[in-house]
């Protein structure tokens, strides 16, 4: 095969796909844009017309679109020209999800097959092009160059929402519709309230006659005018709201119950001009108002309009204030256009007519008011007041509903969960939003008429998607966008995504608003002008709603800003709380995550007696250690806020107990004391519910607060303390003998220690009882290291590989595989012999169903076990449940019905066995525990290695691969920096400006080489080469290695070991290094070890078995990781 030059022309994605591929066969690639003599070949990806064949053969590469199909998209052929000729077509097959970024990826993958598979023949023939067969294709709508491809990704087949006429009916202003309604349903009764019914008639003369009063009031003010509103519900207030409307003034709603203190701030930030009131009001005396109380409708003058002039569509009519996240509320300012496409939207999805009879339940200071009232009053339709007692007792809300005869109510989920349920049976459409519904809800209303899910925040008015629920239909649909609005769901570079792919959900339409009232700076932060591909732009809000495209429509998945780290995870409160509801034993659940990341779990309305321990089994059955909750509080009834929703700030304010009561283990000595004093201080806990005895971190411990605790320490005892020998024991009293230097190192783990040498439940099978070498399982396949494992397995020719991922992140197993595929930019993989297995490898046969567990027992011969909760800080009993236990249940299934080769990634750090020169010797591990970092993760690995140890001594077929520092892929640049502390160290450094020196042969291994390894030898085995210490022997210095990160433009400064400590007291938390600066406090701890001392000839032979080498850690090498980090913004 030649190595080719190629020219590549075109900036599309398609194109910098293909030129990793080609790259990876050997190709030399230019994509400079100006041909060469010396060019091999060109392509282009459409921007270059097809013409007759030139001296340098030049592939010119098109799509062919077609029509629609049912899914919405367009069918797409590739079409690729040698000059004129169609030299090859590949019809690309319909995505019956609509999800136009899914048919983009297809459309990638098949680019980079096919013209790979044309270079790679031109290569091995040069003749090939020169009589290469024409081939035909059908007629196409048209033709299209690949960037087509990148405005594809932004169509989606729910997004298909025009509707003509419904956008000619929004031309006209809500007000002047309003007025239409007022004249023309004069004799129907349109409100009834306090048991009295009132006519349109009434109240079109009552706003009348309160709107040429407050008329005079504007007339000598320049506009636009802002006139607060604050009343109880009476006939008053809906004539006042009509009147301000009319006025062509911006309508200001305030609830009453709220604090005098948020109704004057909100009234001041939206520069209010006159406050409407009761005369009641505290404010009424200090601000210009109008008392309406009085205002009778007999007062007004019939013959001026309602309307005193017809607005245009994009003025601003109403300011609704909400929740901030600076503390203060926030306005969001609709226009005439925003409301009136809204009310006419909904009036025709509700089927809302004259003879409908709607509750206005809401309060009016929150948007939900505007479902009820004006589609109501726009269709002629009667608005049912409740009042305050009515609102407050579901009973006597029932009885209203009931005895009104009411046919349509939104009614929010929290109080849904309370109501008598069986006495809605008449109400012909229940509408709810703005929270998820229990799942006993949903079951009950849909099997007795129309629940209908509406989503959408005040910023986009009101709601952008709805979906009538079915029975079985989860809480999180939300089912898809409304008439002539968009959603899209993009991920962190704004770039869609596709189906069940998690990302931001974005609003683009006729409801999003004009921005936050008088505050540019949150407007220009929330609503977006995207730029798309081709030149268009969009207005966009952006919504902070994580979702994603589902088999029912978009499924809500939590909120962006709700996400808190615990332990390194990202955890949601919401996918908590949803496994919780899943159990059905209370019907109602709440979860909060308060300051100190403490998860806590509030309950109501229990089934059983019992629920409480239940739910609890429930949690542990269902949820990672790190998302359960280590407070459970029985309420009688959740608190809800005024909007109908559950309160979570009260939530957050009730007394918890965290742990339960039991004896405590108190100071012994005065450092035990202070201790105690420090790490209550740390936690936010009572010293009274610390234990001496008590780990760190199931007191809610994690990477920061352990930094910012042994700062604290050198702080009071004057020393630093090693970080690694507290993790071994991370409790009080192990603390205490650190800082006062009595520590003898002695103390390991009991439990590390017990489960090294736990009897072993098995019975090797003979080697006659081998399974098929070729059919490999992989664990963690969706790791860093384990997709690469994949793709090797791929290459070497595996016939089948089951990936074993558990569901997680509001994520099923094949999302979450497919999702780092691409996070690791491999998404080019052909997966027919790949087939991923939703499985918990903590729970019995691996949580897998019979069938698929049969089926690999029997079937496969290889396992590669890669999967490992890696945290440096946790101790080994917080990680033995995901590091340790899964092993006893790996080795059942690798000697039950086939036998199979058990593979074990473990690491270098938890090496045992060294010679009298202090080499690290490629042996099984001793029975002492490791020499490294004797941190919770090391312990894991090295009882991981005994455990396996003692099974190979009884028949089993063990690999052991110890990895030392795995770096970024070798052709891509590919790496996880945030997840790698060295690599924190080196950023937080470079942030400093300086970087510490050290002499020693660095250690760099290319992760898909060490995937290559292991992939290769995973089918074979030989009991005397069986350990594998996987450092990269060749020559690096770190001094060489730093200085790569200078070629990326960071400045710095190499210093002594001693002198980069004395600059961590400026490390703040902005720096990289503060989440791991404990384990720098007192040195490197081995962190940074020199290679030349480990001890590799069974690695050096296998890599020779592979017919390889290892690879050569030269500039070109290190310019590909610095590129990466420098592309993602890590440098």
């Amino acid at each position: 095969m030649k190595r080719l030059d190629i020219l590549l022309i075109g900036a599309s994605q398609a194109m910098t796909d293909l030129a990793q591929e080609l790259e990876q066969q050997g190709h030399s690639l230019d994509r400079s844009g100006a041909a060469k003599s010396t060019v091999d070949l060109i392509i282009d990806d459409g921007f270059i017309a097809a013409g007759d064949f030139c001296a340098i053969p030049h592939l010119h590469l098109r799509l062919g679109v077609g029509g629609h199909s049912n899914a919405g998209l367009p069918s797409i052929d590739l079409l690729c020209f040698l000059g004129s000729t169609l030299i090859s077509r590949v019809p690309i097959g319909d995505e019956p999800s609509g999800n136009g970024q899914a048919l983009r990826q297809r459309v990638l993958m098949h680019v980079v097959d096919e013209v790979s598979l044309l270079v790679s023949r031109y290569s091995r023939d040069p003749e090939y092009l020169r009589y290469a067969a024409a081939v035909t294709a059908p007629d196409f709508e048209r033709l299209e160059n690949l960037q087509f491809l990148d405005s594809l990704a932004y169509v989606h087949r729910l997004n298909a929402t025009v509707n003509a006429a419904l956008l000619e009916r929004a031309q006209i202003p809500l007000i002047q519709r309003l007025q239409q309604s007022l004249i023309r349903h004069a004799d129907r009764p349109a409100l009834h309230l306090a048991e009295q019914s009132i006519s349109y008639r009434q109240l079109h003369a009552h706003s009348q006659a309160i709107q040429q009063r407050l008329q005079a009031l504007l007339d000598p003010h320049p506009q636009p005018w802002v006139v607060g509103i604050c009343l109880p519900k009476s006939p008053a207030l809906f004539a006042s709201i009509l009147a301000i409307l009319g006025s062509g003034a911006v309508y200001l709603p305030l609830e009453p119950s709220h604090p005098l203190q948020r109704q004057q701030y909100i009234l001041q930030n939206a520069g209010a001009l006159l406050l409407l009131h009761d005369g009641l009001h505290p404010l009424s005396e200090s601000m210009p108002g109008l008392d309406v109380s009085h205002i009778d409708r007999a007062d007004a003058n019939l013959a001026q309009p309602l309307m005193r002039q017809r607005p245009e569509l994009d003025a601003p009519c109403m300011a609704l204030y909400t929740s901030g996240t600076t503390g203060h509320p926030k306005g969001v300012l609709l226009s005439q256009a925003n409301l009136a496409h809204f009310t006419a939207w909904y009036a025709d999805y509700t089927q809302l007519n004259t003879s409908s009879r709607v509750l206005q339940f809401s309060s009016l200071s929150f948007d939900s008011s505007l479902i009820d009232i004006f589609p109501t009053l726009l269709e002629g339709a009667e608005l049912v007041v409740p009042d305050d007692t009515q609102r407050r007792d579901p009973l006597q809300l029932v009885a209203l509903i009931r005895r009104r005869q009411l046919t349509h109510a939104f009614l929010p989920p929290a109080l849904l969960s309370i109501l008598p349920l069986e006495q809605l049976q008449g109400v012909q459409q229940v509408m709810t939003g703005g929270d998820v519904c229990e799942p006993f809800v949903i079951e009950q209303l849909t099997r007795q008429g129309k629940l209908h899910n509406l989503y959408g925040p005040t910023e986009a008015t009101v709601l952008i998607t709805a979906r009538q629920l079915e029975p079985g239909d989860s809480n999180r649909t939300l089912g898809a966008p409304i008439a002539n609005s968009h959603v899209l769901i993009l991920d962190d570079d704004l770039q869609p995504v596709a189906e069940h792919t998690v990302g931001e959900l974005f609003i683009v339409g006729p409801g999003v608003c004009l921005g936050y009232l008088n505050n540019p700076q949150q407007t220009a932060e929330r609503y977006l002008t995207l730029d798309l591909p081709g030149g268009e732009q969009l207005r966009a809000y952006r919504s902070g709603d994580m979702a994603k495209w589902g088999e029912h429509g978009i499924e809500l998945c939590g909120r962006r800003d709700n996400q808190v780290k615990i332990r390194g995870f990202r955890v949601e409160p919401e996918e908590i709380e949803r496994c919780l509801r899943e159990s059905q034993l209370y019907r109602q659940v709440a979860v909060v995550i308060d300051s100190q990341r403490r998860i806590l779990a509030f309950l109501a309305q229990p089934q059983t007696d019992a629920a409480r321990d239940a739910l609890k089994a429930h949690a542990q059955q269902f949820l990672p250690d790190y998302m359960q909750p280590v407070a459970w509080t029985e309420l009688p009834s959740m608190p809800f806020a005024s909007n109908g929703k559950v309160d979570r700030k009260a939530l957050l304010g009730l007394p918890v107990s965290v742990q339960d009561n039991g004896p405590k283990c108190l100071p012994a000595n005065e450092d035990e004391v202070l201790l105690l004093e420090i790490w209550a201080e740390l936690l936010e806990l009572p010293t009274s519910d610390i234990s001496t005895d008590e780990s760190f971190f199931n007191l809610g411990g994690h990477s920061i607060l352990l930094s910012r605790m042994l700062l604290r320490l050198r702080e009071e005892f004057g020393r630093s303390i090693s970080i690694n020998r507290f993790i071994e024991q991370p409790t009080i009293i192990k603390l205490a003998t650190l800082v006062r230097g009595t520590d003898d190192s002695a103390v390991l783990s009991v439990q590390a220690m017990a489960d090294a040498e736990r009897a072993l439940d098995i019975e090797p099978l003979p080697i006659s009882r081998m399974g098929d070498v070729h059919k490999v399982i992989v664990t963690g396949a969706n790791s860093f290291v384990g997709v690469h494992i994949v793709e090797a397995l791929l290459g070497w020719g595996a016939s089948e590989v089951a990936c074993l991922v558990r569901d997680g992140g509001g994520q099923t197993a094949a999302q979450r595989f497919a999702q780092s595929l691409r996070e690791n930019r491999l998404e080019h993989l052909d997966l027919s012999r790949v087939r991923v297995y939703a499985a918990d490898i903590t729970r019995p046969q691996l949580g897998l169903g019979e069938d698929d567990y049969q089926r690999l027992d029997s079937e496969f011969g290889a396992l590669v076990h890669n999967a490992a909760n890696v945290n440096h800080v946790l101790d080994y009993e917080s990680l033995a449940a995901d590091n340790v236990e899964p092993i006893f249940e790996l080795l059942r299934l690798c000697e039950g019905r086939s036998k199979k080769v058990f593979n074990f990634v473990s690491t270098l750090s938890a090496s045992s066995t060294v010679d009298d020169a202090g080499r690290v010797l490629e042996l099984p591990a001793a029975p002492t525990p490791p020499i490294y970092i004797r941190n919770g993760y090391n312990l894991s690995k090295w009882v991981g290695e005994r455990i396996l140890e003692r099974a190979r001594t009884l028949g089993v077929r063990v690999n052991l691969y110890r990895p030392g520092n795995i770096s970024f892929n070798s052709l891509s640049g590919v790496c996880q920096p945030h997840k790698n502390r060295l690599m924190l160290m080196l950023k937080g450094s470079i942030q400093l400006g300086q970087v510490p020196a050290f002499a020693l042969n660095f250690d760099l291994m290319p992760v898909d080489f060490l995937a290559r390894f292991i992939a290769f030898h995973a089918s074979r085995y030989s009991a005397e080469r069986a350990v594998f210490n996987l450092h990269n022997p060749e020559p690096l210095s770190w001094d060489a290695y730093v200085a790569s990160f200078r070629d990326t433009g960071s400045e710095f400064s190499l210093v002594s070991v001693a002198d980069w400590q004395q600059q961590l007291g400026r490390v703040d938390a902005d720096n990289a290094l503060f989440g791991v600066l404990g384990f720098y406090l007192n040195g490197f701890e081995e962190d940074i070890g020199d290679i030349s001392l480990i001890g590799h000839a069974n690695a050096q032979a296998g890599v020779q078995q592979m017919g390889a080498h290892y690879p050569e850690k030269s500039p070109a090498l290190l310019r590909r990781g610095c590129d990466y980090l420098k592309e993602i913004k890590f440098i």
